[in-house]
C-alpha cells in the first residue's frame, strides 16, 4: 500500500470525524482509519434484546434551534450533514441532599433560567444576568485567541473583562458577583461535564460551557448519536475521503524528527501529516518509536491529571416513562450541596454523585411504545477503582448499580426495579476496552489552575513535539464533551489549513 495523502487521520471520534470533514470540504486528500467498526467513539449505541442504548450521549450543548442556531447546528449546516434535531425545554433538574439541600429544576433560555433562579433564591438575579454577560464575552475572547498569535494589546483593551476573570477559579468569581450561596451551588450544577472541582476550575471555561447549554438550548439528535456519526461519515465520503473500519493504526511512522504516515497490517500508508484522535501518550507508548518522542511530550502528558472514570448502568424497562412517572430527561443527584463535596464523593463507592437520564421524555419514540430506557452515570476518582481486582469485580460492580438504582427510586419516589427487562453495567474497564484510553476515562485531562483552556489555546503552538503530528480529542483546549470535541477538530482542521496555505502548496 503506497498510496499518499494529505492527512491521516487515526481514529473516528467525534473530533476526528469532524476533522476529516474540514479537512475534505476544503480539498485535503483525507483518509480516517478506524479500529471499531462503526465510527463515533462515545458517538454511538448498542443493542441489547429489544432495546438500543446510547453508550454515552445526553443532550449537546450550543446546537440551539432553526432559528437562532448555535455553533453546532452551524458546523453541521456547513458541512451539508443532515440531523434532525431535538431540543430539551428544561436545562436540568438537580437534587441535593444534606444542610440547606434543595431540589431545583431549571429551564433553558437566559431570561427564564434567571427567572426561576429569582423564585428559587431572592436577590439572585442580577448577578445570574451578570454571569451570562460575562458568558458572552469569554466567547468572543476565545474566538479571538483561538484565530492564533493573539496582540497582548488588543486582549487586554477589547477583552478586558475576559483578562479579569481568566486566571481566577468558578468559586473566586461568583464570590466576587456577590451571587448567594444558594445560587451559587445551583448554578455549578454542571461541573460534572467537565470533571474538574470549582475551586480550581477557572470561571471563563466553566462560563462558556454553561452558557452554551443554557443559552443555547439542550439538544439531541432524534435518530440517537449515530445519526451524528454517520452524518459526519457522509460528509467525509461525498468530498473524497476515504475511511478504514475494522482497521488498527500500527504504528504512526516518522522520519527525521516528522511524521510521514501509518503502518497497518496490510502495509504503510503515507501523508504529509498525521491527526491522532487518541491521547498523546496512547500514541507516544503504543504507536511510535520511543526514540521518536522528545522527553519534554512525555513530561507534560505525565504532568497532567486524567480525566475522571465513568461507571454507567443501562436499564431497559417494559413500562413507559409516563406509566412509571418519570418526568425529567436529566437529573443530578448530589450527597451535598456543596461542589467541593460533590467532587470529592467520586473517592467512594457508597457515595459517589449519580446522574440519570431518560432520552424517552424528550424523544417518546427512543424505544418501542411502552418502554422506555434509562441510563445513570457516576464518576469514580482513579483511587477509588485501584481496589478492584479479579476477585471482587462482580461483587463492586453489582453493589455500585444497585445503588444507583435506589438512590433513584429514592430522591424521585419512583419504582424502576420491578420493571428492569434488560440491564447492561460499563465499568471503567469497559469504557478502557472500547475507547482504549488511559484507565477508560472518556474526559481528557482534567482542567488545572496551571493547565486551563486559556492557557492550552495559548500553548497549542508549542505543544506539538513531533512536526506534522498533530492531535485531536477530548485531551484538546476544551476539555471533553461532544461539542467541544466537533470544535477542536474543525480548528485543527483549520489551523492546518491555514499552514497549508502559508507554505504555497495550496
Amino acid at each position: 500500500m503506497n498510496k499518499k495523502y494529505d492527512v491521516i487521520v487515526v481514529g473516528a471520534g467525534n473530533a476526528g470525524l469532524a476533522f476529516a470533514c474540514t479537512a475534505t470540504k476544503n480539498g485535503l486528500k483525507t483518509l480516517v482509519i478506524e479500529r471499531n467498526i462503526l465510527p463515533g467513539g462515545c458517538a454511538t449505541s448498542f443493542v441489547r434484546g429489544r432495546f438500543e442504548y446510547e453508550s454515552s450521549l445526553h443532550e449537546l450543548a450550543n446546537v440551539g434551534t432553526e432559528e437562532n442556531p448555535g455553533s453546532v447546528r452551524q458546523l453541521f449546516e456547513s458541512y451539508k450533514a443532515k440531523v434532525n434535531w431535538v431540543n430539551e425545554e428544561n436545562a436540568f433538574r438537580v437534587i441535593a441532599d444534606g444542610e440547606n439541600g434543595y431540589d431545583a429544576t431549571m429551564p433553558a433560555g437566559v431570561e427564564a433560567f434567571a427567572d426561576k433562579m429569582e423564585e428559587l433564591v431572592s436577590g439572585s438575579r442580577e448577578s445570574v444576568i451578570a454571569l451570562f454577560d460575562l458568558a458572552k464575552k469569554a466567547e468572543a475572547a476565545i474566538a479571538y485567541l483561538s484565530q492564533g498569535k493573539a496582540d497582548p494589546m488588543v486582549m487586554m483593551s477589547e477583552h478586558a473583562d475576559f483578562m479579569r476573570m481568566a486566571s481566577h477559579s468558578v468559586d473566586e468569581c461568583l464570590n466576587a458577583l456577590g451571587m448567594p450561596e444558594k445560587a451559587q451551588n445551583i448554578v455549578k450544577t454542571y461541573w460534572p461535564y467537565l470533571g474538574a472541582s470549582t475551586d480550581k476550575l477557572d470561571l471563563a471555561h466553566y462560563l462558556i460551557m454553561m452558557a452554551r447549554y443554557i443559552a443555547g438550548s439542550p439538544a439531541m439528535p432524534l435518530m440517537k448519536s449515530h445519526e451524528l456519526s454517520l452524518a459526519l461519515d457522509d460528509v467525509i465520503r461525498r468530498n473524497g475521503g476515504e475511511i478504514f473500519y475494522n482497521t488498527e493504526v500500527k504504528e504512526i511512522i516518522t522520519e527525521n524528527g516528522k511524521a510521514i504516515g501509518v503502518r497497518i497490517d496490510e502495509g504503510e500508508i503515507y501523508a504529509d501529516c498525521v491527526v491522532a484522535n487518541c491521547f498523546p501518550e496512547t500514541a507516544f507508548s503504543k504507536m511510535m518509536d520511543s526514540k521518536a518522542v522528545p522527553q519534554k511530550a512525555l513530561r507534560l502528558a505525565n504532568a497532567r491529571k486524567k480525566g475522571e472514570l465513568f461507571f454507567t448502568v443501562y436499564l431497559g424497562l417494559n413500562r413507559s416513562a409516563q406509566e412509571l412517572g418519570i418526568k425529567d430527561y436529566s437529573v443530578f443527584l448530589f450527597n451535598s450541596p456543596d461542589s467541593l463535596q460533590q467532587y470529592r464523593s467520586m473517592d467512594s463507592f457508597d457515595e459517589s454523585f449519580v446522574i440519570v437520564n431518560c432520552l424517552n421524555t424528550v424523544i417518546p419514540t427512543a424505544s418501542e411504545e411502552g418502554t422506555c430506557t434509562l441510563f445513570l452515570t457516576t464518576m469514580l476518582s482513579e483511587s477509588a477503582w485501584a481496589g478492584v481486582n479479579e476477585e471482587n469485580y462482580k461483587e463492586i460492580k453489582n453493589r455500585i448499580a444497585k445503588r444507583m438504582i435506589e438512590l433513584y427510586e429514592e430522591k424521585l419516589n419512583l419504582s424502576v426495579k420491578p420493571y428492569i427487562e434488560e440491564i447492561v453495567i460499563a465499568t471503567p474497564s469497559t469504557f478502557a476496552r472500547y475507547l482504549n484510553t488511559p484507565n477508560g476515562t472518556p474526559y481528557g485531562y482534567e482542567v488545572q489552575p496551571w493547565d486551563t483552556m486559556m492557557a492550552r489555546i495559548m500553548n497549542a503552538n508549542n505543544e506539538q513535539f513531533v512536526e506534522n503530528l498533530y492531535f485531536v480529542g477530548a485531551h484538546g483546549d476544551r476539555a471533553d464533551g461532544y461539542s467541544s470535541a466537533y470544535s477542536n477538530g474543525n480548528s485543527t482542521a483549520g489551523k492546518i489549513l491555514r499552514e497549508v496555505k502559508n507554505s504555497g502548496k495550496a
